[in-house]
């Protein structure tokens, strides 16, 4: 079934006559429901009868119920501090808004970003005058909508409301209709009636656009990493009360992992780092032989050997002089590693594309998986749908299927116990140590740690989540300040997930260094620059542009409303900075 609803698995198996069987049989089953203690809920029958295209895209009925909710207790608890509290609809403050021409000013100010990303097009209006246009823009791309709603309720009157509920109503319209038209509604420039605005138009349009050109949104970043609790457990001399540290995330995933010893091969480029003990590791014995020779002639020194000057590209490794064999500047590299491997069901979700189907660790099994996926044409979801009539066969004589599959999962692992034997005693390897079984992924990080070296480059550290409850539970603070202290490295600055960093801008000449961030006559230069950290691992950091709503990574908008930095050193000049609530910068630099 995978994740298609009941109807369209059943329509899938047996076809349209299969599916109206199945429709009279579930509509059968919830007429007889109801005369017993068992009755089967409309809400259950509709589920069962509808199809994935019928699956609405917006709300479901439960967050409309949660929003109602949330708008009441917000009256009840405004009505305390104000003596006149009026609840609105969207399509009031929709129809001030375009009266007001308030849009046109956050379709303005998100115009020359999209003209960047070459996101616009020219259109004629009726008079044939050429309008520049954003393509399928919304104003919920951008954080900033919630701002301009907030402007136009402000200055939303009990005239407007009354009056626009009064126009849709239906039946015969009260005699005030006409004074409340010319009171609060004037003719534009092309005869239509629009509502006043609060000040002449051009000045509302330029206060908008100031405010919302210095609007710094304030996201919460995660800090959390323990907090104490009282877990209370009955006992039978009453209620015994323990304070516990309780982490305030998942510790690791869900799946367990095994181990094997694997040979793996890499293509690699011979550099500086091509010492003795990484050559023995190339797989050709005659290139072996050669950058052995290379790295002696030099001292042992692999930079003096493979790099500057002596690099293969500068000065190459000859196999043969007169046949022109050189040895390749990238080389294979055999290695005995350490895999980390679990079981996973054949489907739709496990094997969605090509990545997932090369983990599989046995190449055979890798193989059949493969020639499924490319006979239904590189559809998941038909080539493993249905795998008990339509079986992945090992072997079709001896009747053995392939319903699971042993994959490569993850590098940065933790065990959860140590191997026994069968009386239940730890086993230990030849050097005395316990042998760890049973690994899990240590999952999210927590933060990444930057540091300078006594050479002034800038070197990480990734933390855990894992690691920082330990380091909580032991007592220790969670970012370590002293991190190679003995190897003179200097600690400058923590990047965690929605913390803010201001970017210098080559194009615009803007250097953050050179401002006064804290001060609010400087926000509308920094916001275009104002970047949180989106996700962070080992040397790759992705920040998100602050106003954006959409994760959606493309290369034609990098620099422009993300950024991906793959190395330490160009982190350089982004400067650290802490919004409060209110959208102030309140601190610069780590906190």
């Amino acid at each position: 079934k995978g994740n298609m609803t009941a109807l369209d698995f059943i329509e899938y198996k047996y076809g349209e006559e299969g599916t109206d069987k199945y429709k009279k049989r579930v509509f059968d089953i919830f007429l007889k429901s109801q005369n017993t203690d068992f009755k089967m809920s409309k809400g259950k029958l509709r589920k069962l009868q509808m199809s994935e295209r019928d699956i609405p895209e917006n709300f479901i009925d439960r967050d409309i119920r949660n929003t109602q909710y949330i708008v009441r207790k917000a009256i009840s608890l405004l009505k305390d501090v104000c003596r006149d509290v009026l609840a609105t609809t969207g399509s009031v403050t929709d129809k001030l808004r375009e009266d007001w021409q308030i849009i046109d000013v956050l379709k303005e100010l998100n115009y020359p970003k999209y003209e960047k990303m070459g996101l616009t097009e020219t259109i004629y209006n009726n008079e044939g005058k050429p309008l520049q246009r954003i393509i399928d823009w919304t104003k919920r791309n951008d954080h900033r909508h919630h701002a301009m709603d907030a402007i136009t309720v402000a200055f939303t009157k009990h005239e407007h409301i009354h009056y626009l509920n009064t126009m849709n109503s239906i039946g015969e319209k009260p005699s005030n209709v006409k004074a409340l038209k010319l009171n609060h509604l004037e003719k534009n420039g092309r005869g239509t009636w629009v509502f006043k605005p609060p000040m002449p138009l051009q000045n509302l349009r330029k206060e908008v656009k100031d405010n919302l050109e210095q609007l710094l949104v304030s996201l919460k970043a995660k800090n959390k990493v323990a907090t104490l609790n009282v877990n209370k457990i009955k006992k039978k001399t009453g209620i015994q009360k323990m304070v516990q540290l309780t982490p305030r995330g998942s510790l690791h995933k869900e799946t367990v992992y095994g181990t094997k010893m694997e040979y793996v091969v890499k293509k690699e480029s011979i550099n500086g780092s091509f010492n003795e003990e990484k050559i023995k590791t190339v797989a050709k014995q005659e290139y072996q032989n050669l950058l052995l020779k290379r790295l002696h002639e030099n001292g042992n020194d692999s930079k003096k050997a493979f790099t500057g000057k002596n690099s293969l590209k500068k000065s190459p490794i000859y196999v043969s002089l007169s046949q022109n064999i050189k040895v390749p500047d990238k080389v294979n590299t055999v290695t005995l590693e350490t895999v980390y491997t679990t079981r996973k069901p054949i489907n739709s979700n496990t094997f969605s594309n090509e990545k997932q189907i090369e983990k599989i660790v046995d190449s055979k099994l890798r193989k059949l998986i493969w020639d499924r996926f490319e006979q239904y044409g590189k559809n998941a979801k038909e080539a493993f749908a249905n795998l008990e009539e339509n079986p992945i066969w090992l072997n079709k004589e001896k009747g053995i299927q392939v319903k699971r599959v042993t994959v490569t999962g993850v590098t940065n692992v933790l065990p959860l116990g140590h191997k026994h034997d069968y009386k239940g005693l730890v086993i230990i390897d030849s050097e005395g140590n316990e042998i760890p079984s049973e690994f899990v992924s240590t999952g999210n990080n927590h933060h990444v740690a930057i540091y300078e070296d006594h050479e002034g480059n800038y070197q990480e550290n990734v933390v855990s989540f894992y690691e920082a409850v330990e380091r909580t539970r032991q007592g220790l603070p969670v970012i370590d300040y002293s991190f190679n202290d003995e190897l003179g490295w200097k600690f400058m600055f923590t990047m965690k997930q929605n913390e803010m960093f201001v970017f210098p801008n080559q194009k615009t000449g803007f250097n953050p260094a050179e401002f006064d961030l804290k001060n609010p006559v400087n926000y509308s230069r920094v916001s275009p620059n104002l970047y949180r950290v989106q996700k962070f691992t080992t040397k790759d950091y992705v920040f998100r542009h602050h106003l954006e709503t959409e994760i959606v990574d493309r290369n034609e908008t990098m620099t422009i409303i993300w950024h991906r930095l793959r190395n330490p050193e160009k982190l350089k000049g982004i400067v650290k900075v802490r919004i409060n609530h209110l959208g102030e910068i309140v601190h610069i630099g780590e906190y």
